[in-house]
């Protein structure tokens, strides 16, 4: 913590996207169900995947509504529309695709893990492509 401002501290910055595709493809393993629940749930909705939370990422799960402990992982769900505006301080144009619904064979993903990133996840003929939104 020592050199780190205040706001480095206690808020999740961005994940380099070819870090957040690496983290989201190790997590599939154990992960992919719940993701694909969420998404089954409804087209609008958002996976929130949690990996090894930190004291900011438990803040922010904490003011969501969700109890994780220290270094924990976990997924929930979160309308599109509702992460849109939970997380305003991302760019309009990643706001406006939380809030739009998923495409027939795809899963939005939110990674919270020391920072946060928006990847989709789509699936054609038992293939998995993750991508980074830009």
């Amino acid at each position: 913590m020592i050199g780190k401002s205040l706001r480095e501290r206690w808020e999740l910055g961005r994940l380099d996207a070819g870090e957040a595709v690496a983290v989201l493809k190790r997590m599939l393993a154990s992960h992919a169900r719940p993701l694909v629940e969420v998404r089954r749930e409804d087209a609008r909705m958002i996976a929130c995947l949690v990996v090894g939370a930190d004291k900011p990422t438990l803040r922010l799960c904490r003011e969501l509504g969700f109890e994780m402990r220290p270094g924990g992982t976990g997924v929930f769900g979160v309308l599109g529309a509702d992460a849109a505006r939970l997380f305003a301080t991302l760019p309009e144009p990643e706001r406006t695709w939380l809030a739009a619904p998923c495409g027939p064979r795809e899963t939005k993903v939110l990674l919270v893990a020391g920072g946060v990133a928006l990847l989709s996840v789509e699936t054609n003929d038992g293939a998995v492509t993750v991508t980074a939104v830009p």
